[in-house]
C-alpha cells in the first residue's frame, strides 16, 4: 500500500449504499425466476436465482440483507417448491452465514473471481439439500442437482455485472492512480 492511496474511498469514488427497494425489488424478480415454470426433465440445471441475488446484497449490502431475510427466504422457497419446510430455509442460512464471514475477502476480487469464491458456497448449498433429500427420503433428491450449483456460479457474472453497473460498485476505484 502507499502513502498516495487513502485507505477509504474519497469524494466521487465514495459510494452511496443501494437502495431498499433496489435490493427487495430485485430479490422479489430473482423469487419469480424461480417460480417459472422450468422444463421438468433440466430442472436439475436450474440456479436459485434468489439466492445468487441474496449473495450479492450480502456483500455489497449487509445492512439490507442478512441472515433473517436468508432464513425467510429459504422458508418461502421450501413452501413455493413443496420441499421439506426447513431444507431450503436452514441451506439459505448457512449459506448467508459463509457470505457474512467472507465478505471482506470478497470485497477484494473482481467479479470473476468472486464467481470463483463463491462456487465452493453454492456447490455445498447444493450438497447440503442433496444430504438433508437423503436423509429423509425425498423423491426429488438427485445427485444431478448438484450442476446447479455450478450454474449459479456462472450466473453470478452477468448478475453481478449488473448489480455493479445499477448501484455504481466498481472494483476500478481500489486501483491506484499511477495504474489506470
Amino acid at each position: 500500500m502507499t502513502a498516495n492511496r487513502p485507505l477509504v474511498p474519497q469524494g466521487p469514488q465514495l459510494v452511496a449504499p443501494p437502495s431498499r427497494r433496489l435490493v427487495y425489488g430485485s430479490l422479489a424478480l430473482a423469487w419469480l425466476a424461480t417460480l417459472l415454470p422450468w422444463p421438468g426433465g433440466m430442472l436439475w440445471l436450474v440456479p436459485d436465482f434468489t439466492l445468487v441475488i441474496l449473495c450479492y446484497w450480502l456483500i455489497h449490502a449487509p445492512h439490507a440483507a442478512g441472515q433473517g431475510l436468508a432464513l425467510v427466504l429459504g422458508l418461502l422457497a421450501d413452501a413455493a417448491l413443496g420441499g421439506l419446510i426447513g431444507q431450503q430455509g436452514l441451506a439459505y442460512s448457512v449459506t448467508a452465514f459463509l457470505v457474512v464471514q467472507l465478505r471482506r475477502r470478497l470485497e477484494n476480487f473482481e467479479v470473476s473471481g468472486r464467481a470463483l469464491q463463491l462456487l465452493p458456497i453454492f456447490l455445498g448449498q447444493q450438497a447440503l439439500v442433496l444430504l438433508i433429500g437423503l436423509a429423509f427420503d425425498l423423491p426429488d433428491a438427485d445427485w444431478r442437482h448438484l450442476a446447479a450449483g455450478l450454474v449459479a456460479a456462472l450466473c453470478w457474472l452477468p448478475l453481478a455485472h449488473l448489480f455493479d453497473r445499477l448501484t455504481g460498485w466498481s472494483n476500478e476505484m481500489f486501483i491506484e492512480p499511477a495504474a489506470r
